[in-house]
């Protein structure tokens, strides 16, 4: 005969506060780990790694125009920096403080699903130890906030399918004020609130970033039942209507110009320079006209590589005041095809996101060259000589030292043979895929399948959006999967969430 014996409440509680106090420094461990190997990649790199979007973003701030093409929350960002300490380092350093915060937010939800910490925290200690990581979360791209606000949604929808109900029916007639505002008597999960704002950053720090929040919320749908409703209100309005709000009135209204049409659907240019390379047939003479106003047809033709539409659209003899002036033609043309040959639109597009499904390198194929860094000096504008951003846009590393180590370590990476582990992230987000569905078939539990929700909504985003091999448009995903690994080392039991 088994004999139940009850636990008094003051004992559970105590349960709970040692609980609490262990998960506290369990992520603190995670944080202070991840912030001092980046902090090791700040000071190698000081003030930071630069391509030449670094210097757009720092001109549209500074001699202007400023322009909505990249993201104005990031440009804002370094502008504010610029003005008030007169540099630039104080954003990457912040960079190496949200991506720490971030991974040991995404540790901290995942130790919940019953996984040992020690595993959590070697994988964490991997991924910020690795040069493409590391390098990267100290590089002025907007891609980097964009990266923390991705993982941070990981480790809340993790949090959201672990915790209690998300959201529960009021019973009684208290808050009747909030059960009126929520129509149907919910009441309001305040993670469900930073679901929100980190789905909404994606969009802030990457113009097409919504469509990556909007499939990420979608496949969330049915691993949070609890919160279906809140969630669909969520992502419509943070994470999809405040970024295009922004973008059609906000940023006007500020001053800031919209970015022209053609640079918006720039991958529509690539698309069609596939499609003319490999069946110039579908064109007739006064669409092969229109494309000759833009481009001479050679360009088109030697730029009809799936791999990036750079090879066209960033070509000396494109003209891209013509294309802003035609892009209505060129896009009913665009549609045209899209219909009479949707095999080859589609194809093109899932080339061009190879970068995101594809394990294999494609550095073999044109323009399947993955981008990595730049790891000199960005070539400046003209007239910026002895301006403060000239000066505050040059490498001044903390220690010669650390970064020839910085220099080595990101050249022995390279290694082609290395360049499916270290810089693309189809394996980590296959890896990351079967470890989440095993611990669904051992507990029961969707948890760590809402954090893979949102590297899925990623991978599928690029396949719409991608618009050259760059390593950086994937990262998330890499530092996603890597931390789902442990998750495949042992049994995963979910422990019982507090009420």
């Amino acid at each position: 005969m088994t004999i139940a014996t009850a636990v008094p409440p003051s004992v559970e509680g105590e349960r709970g506060g040692v609980r609490d106090t262990r998960d506290r420094r369990f992520t603190l461990a995670c944080y202070a780990t991840g912030q001092l190997v980046l902090l090791g990649w700040w000071l190698a790199f000081h003030p930071g790694l630069m391509s030449p979007d670094s210097v757009t973003y720092v001109a549209h701030v500074t001699t202007g125009p400023w322009v909505a093409g990249q993201s104005v929350a990031y440009d804002a960002l370094l502008g504010l920096s610029l003005r008030v300490t007169g540099d630039l380092s104080p954003v990457t350093l912040a960079q190496t403080a949200a991506m720490a915060a971030a991974l040991a937010h995404l540790a901290g939800a995942l130790r919940s699903l019953g996984v040992r910490g020690r595993g959590l925290l070697a994988a964490l200690g991997c991924a910020v130890l690795s040069p493409p990581l590391g390098a990267f979360t100290v590089t002025m791209w907007k891609d980097v906030p964009f990266t923390v606000c991705a993982v941070l949604a990981a480790g809340t929808a993790v949090r959201l399918a672990t915790g209690p109900a998300v959201v529960r029916r009021a019973a009684g007639p208290r808050d009747t004020l909030r059960n009126r505002v929520l129509k149907g008597g919910w009441t309001w999960d305040p993670r469900l609130a930073a679901l929100g704002a980190e789905l909404a950053g994606l969009g802030l720090f990457r113009n097409n970033g919504f469509l990556v929040a909007l499939i990420a919320a979608i496949l969330l749908l049915p691993l949070l039942p609890a919160a279906r409703r809140p969630l669909a209100a969520v992502a419509s309005a943070a994470a999809v209507a405040t970024p295009l709000l922004l973008l059609g009135a906000g940023y006007p209204a500020m001053g800031i110009a919209p970015p022209s049409r053609s640079f918006a659907y720039q991958t529509v240019f690539g698309d069609l320079a596939v499609a003319y390379g490999e069946r110039p047939r579908l064109f007739d003479r006064e669409q092969r006209t229109l494309l000759a106003t833009i481009a001479p047809l050679y360009v088109w033709r030697r730029g009809a590589t799936c791999q990036t539409m750079a090879r066209v659209f960033f070509d000396p003899a494109f003209s891209h005041s013509r294309a802003e002036q035609r892009i209505s033609d060129v896009l009913e043309l665009w549609r045209g095809l899209l219909v009479r040959a949707p095999g080859v639109m589609l194809s093109a597009r899932v080339c061009r996101a190879a970068l995101a499904w594809q394990v294999g390198s494609t550095s073999g194929e044109p323009g399947g060259e993955l981008y990595r860094f730049s790891l000199r000096d960005p070539r400046l504008p003209d007239g910026w000589a002895g301006t403060p951003a000239a000066s505050a846009m040059r490498q001044r590393p903390f220690s010669a030292g650390l970064r020839a180590a910085g220099l080595s370590a990101l050249d022995a990476s390279t290694v082609r043979q290395l360049e499916w582990l270290l810089w693309r992230a189809p394996f980590w987000c296959y890896l990351g895929y079967a470890a989440a569905v095993l611990a669904w078939r051992r507990t029961g539990s969707g948890a760590a399948l809402a954090g893979a929700a949102v590297v899925a909504g990623q991978q599928l985003g690029v396949i719409l959006t991608n618009t050259a091999p760059d390593f950086r448009f994937m990262v998330a995903p890499i530092f996603v999967g890597v931390l789902l690994v442990p998750l495949l080392l042992r049994e995963v039991r979910p422990l019982p969430p507090r009420r």
